[in-house]
């Protein structure tokens, strides 16, 4: 996996901004310690702790959610390693476990699937995802795990919907209304399989709230 453009000079510019951030408090702090502290010095430390030091974090924090995005980090959470397994298995012939074999989703599988698109979209998945890092740390969660509401058929649509294999099944046609409402399930009964494993709902060990 390549990185996204920009992050590596994000990357390079949080680094930057940490390292002139402690050079100029570092600075202050030892050449004047013996001595009364000048116009100059009260800038270079508000400059420091009031720009560098907050500019540095916020880079550092758009590297962190950008990072959240990858199926290495979804994995990282041992609740998701069933997921994460079949997703990888060449053999699975689950929903989720097809778009990642054959790069339908070209990066980013489980991030794209699970946020919606547009500006709030990708809010509403970082707060999504901060709401499982509490429940995964520290308020427990039950099994086995289910999604939280219905899912938006709107995340499949984005890709599926112009294509005209898509366009030419009759039953796409007819159920046009309930499907762009998600009122009707892309999945199951006549149409998709599980995108994934029922098993891996039940992960061995929980902090069952």
């Amino acid at each position: 996996m390549t990185d996204e453009p920009g992050l590596a000079e994000i990357r390079i510019a949080a680094f930057v901004a940490c390292l002139l951030a402690v050079g100029l408090v570092g600075w202050v702090a030892f050449t004047r310690r013996s001595r009364p502290m000048e116009p100059s010095d009260r800038w270079m430390l508000l400059i420091g702790f009031l720009v560098l030091a907050p500019l540095a974090y916020l880079l550092n924090a758009g590297l962190a959610i950008s990072g959240a995005k990858s199926v290495a980090f979804c994995n990282s959470c041992h609740v998701m390693n069933a997921y994460v397994t079949d997703l990888q298995n060449p053999d699975s012939e689950h929903l989720a476990a097809q778009h990642y074999q054959f790069r339908w989703i070209a990066d980013h599988q489980c991030y794209t699937c699970h946020s919606d698109y547009g500006l709030f979209g990708d809010m509403q998945a970082k707060m999504a995802g901060l709401r499982h890092v509490w429940f995964y740390n520290v308020g427990g969660y039950e099994v086995p795990l289910k999604i939280r509401g219905t899912y938006n058929n709107q995340r499949c649509l984005f890709c599926h919907g112009p294509t005209k294999n898509f366009q030419d099944v009759s039953e796409h046609e007819k159920n046009m209304a309930a499907i762009n409402t998600s009122e009707k399930s892309c999945i199951g009964g006549a149409c998709h399989v599980s995108p994934h494993p029922k098993e891996a709902a039940r992960p061995e060990s929980a902090h069952a709230s």
